[in-house]
């Protein structure tokens, strides 16, 4: 991010109000809530990004999520889960019933068979149950992270992707922001 992109965030999250400057000109975030909710509720996931739809036939959530454990090194860095099977991993409230992977732009014609291989899926026209995600910005993959294996978009990610999904996207969204108020009321804010 440039400077300038910065100075110009900074200063219209100030104006705001929802952070202001200290004595020091240091930012400060004065109500991360409000902003992520108002985040959330002007982003479109299905809107931005762009979806290939495939189809596996594992009708079990872990027998799918352990294919991505076998994944060569070059691979594990280039994809992260999203939506309702990443908040599953961390805070499981609406049962996965397809999987929403974030590709980085860099996996290349090279990677992408390997992926496509080892996870066991097809392409398919339409209503697949999985989906292959080219984001609209690679910020996407900002603080994403490994759980139990599998990388994830950042939480924050995640509730934000969540937010305005179709089904019981919304009520997910809710309860993963619930845990995340946790760990920041834990002073855990870093990374989120």
């Amino acid at each position: 991010m440039s400077l300038g992109l910065a100075f110009y965030v900074t200063s219209a999250i100030v104006g705001m109000g929802l952070g202001n400057r200290d004595e020091r000109n240091r930012f400060i975030l004065a109500d991360p809530h409000r902003l992520i909710r108002q985040w959330a509720a002007s982003y479109n996931y299905l809107f931005l990004n762009k979806f290939s739809e495939y189809y596996t036939f594992d009708t079990e959530f872990d027998a799918f999520i352990s294919r991505f454990r076998k994944l060569p090194a070059p691979i594990k860095s280039k994809y992260a889960l999203t939506l309702h099977a990443a908040a599953w991993l961390i805070a499981p409230y609406v049962k996965p019933t397809d999987f929403h992977i974030y590709l980085h732009p860099s996996i290349g014609k090279k990677h992408f068979p390997g992926l496509v291989r080892i996870l066991g899926i097809s392409p398919v026209e339409k209503s697949g149950n999985v989906k292959l995600v080219v984001p609209y910005d690679k910020g996407i993959f900002y603080s994403s992270r490994v759980v139990n294996g599998v990388g994830i978009v950042s939480p924050i990610q995640i509730y934000v992707d969540l937010f305005n999904h179709p089904g019981r996207g919304e009520e997910a969204a809710q309860k993963l922001l619930e845990k995340i108020n946790k760990q920041w009321s834990n002073g855990n804010v870093r990374h989120q």
